[in-house]
């Protein structure tokens, strides 16, 4: 007979599947979500208050692009988003509609509606290009 104590019970628990909550598709849907509904809130109420103030003019519509601009570009920060993926956020639209305004297809009304329109949306299409890869706003995104 030995006189060692016993050997601890080994944990014979199989781990199962993940939680519903640490799936990829529920980071991605909940980082998506958490990123881009308080830019359409933000929007809507841009587009609100644009529709009734004195954006007529092209430094008025240019002011509120811009303020618009400085705005997302910040909440992409927070969110943790590269320096380079807020850019070309801004960027193209900017390009799409500086070259539209150009022409004469937009009046400063239209500057002010579908700038922050692009922008939400070229935001929704780099993140589904570019998913983040966990749900932590503080990890840098490419």
């Amino acid at each position: 007979m030995s006189t060692a104590p016993p050997l601890p019970a080994t944990d014979t628990h199989v781990p199962g599947p993940p939680a519903s909550g640490s799936s990829a598709a529920v980071r991605f849907v909940t980082a998506f979500g958490a990123t881009l509904l308080p830019l359409v809130a933000a929007m809507v109420a841009l587009e609100l208050a644009g529709s009734s103030s004195a954006a007529g003019t092209w430094p008025a519509a240019g002011a509120v692009v811009s303020g618009w601009a400085l705005a997302t570009a910040g909440w992409l920060h927070c969110r943790g988003w590269a320096a380079g993926a807020v850019l070309a956020v801004l960027a193209a639209p900017a390009a799409v509609l500086a070259g539209a305004g150009a022409a004469g297809w937009l009046t400063p009304a239209g500057v002010v509606l579908w700038g922050p329109v692009s922008t939400v949306l070229a935001a929704a299409l780099a993140m589904a290009a570019f998913p983040p890869m966990t749900a932590d706003p503080t990890s840098a995104r490419a």
